[in-house]
């Protein structure tokens, strides 16, 4: 069980790892689904069933982010997020364990909160507190695997906030009409 739930966790800090690198909004949104999937397998295998649930959330909160763009999600966008956070605080309270445990409940949230955003730049800075939420809670759980996937998307999630500042920063000195001075 121990192995198994090491491989899950390992096949969720790569994806979760390479959403970060992505650069449009849907695609970063389709890793997590997929890489939140994997971490609720490894979460039930070690009967840490907090994290379990709180990526259970997650994967639904990404999956309903992904599709914001039909009809019912834009009729409903409000509702749905106060719906949507509602149950993640309920369900964080229900499994409520120690202190540790709401680490993942706030996780999950900021992670929630960042998938609505249409910005990769906003998604990414919104993003950031949640790693090491998820960092100290899976040390807790003995969710090594995806301690070290936390370590690296802390890692992997600065390392593409800078790589995409640089780069649209060199871009608008492309656009930038050329400076003369005359004398």
């Amino acid at each position: 069980m121990k192995i198994l739930s090491l491989i899950f966790g390992i096949l969720g800090v790569v994806l979760y790892l390479l959403c970060f690198q992505l650069k449009h909004a849907k695609s970063i949104i389709a890793c997590r689904v997929l890489s939140s999937l994997f971490y609720v397998l490894q979460y039930l295998l070690l009967f840490a069933f907090v994290g379990a649930a709180m990526d259970a959330a997650a994967l639904v909160t990404s999956y309903i982010a992904y599709r914001r763009d039909t009809a019912f999600v834009k009729r409903h966008k409000i509702p749905i997020l106060i719906l949507t956070n509602a149950a993640i605080v309920t369900v964080g309270i229900l499994l409520y364990t120690s202190p540790i445990s709401l680490l993942a409940v706030a996780g999950v949230l900021f992670e929630s909160a960042s998938n609505w955003m249409k910005k990769e730049k906003t998604i990414r800075l919104v993003s950031l507190p949640a790693v090491p939420c998820w960092l100290i809670y899976n040390l807790a759980a003995g969710a090594y695997g995806a301690a070290i996937g936390s370590f690296l998307a802390l890692l992997s999630l600065i390392s593409a906030m800078i790589r995409y500042s640089v780069a649209e920063k060199a871009e608008k000195q492309k656009a930038a009409p050329p400076t003369t001075t005359e004398v």
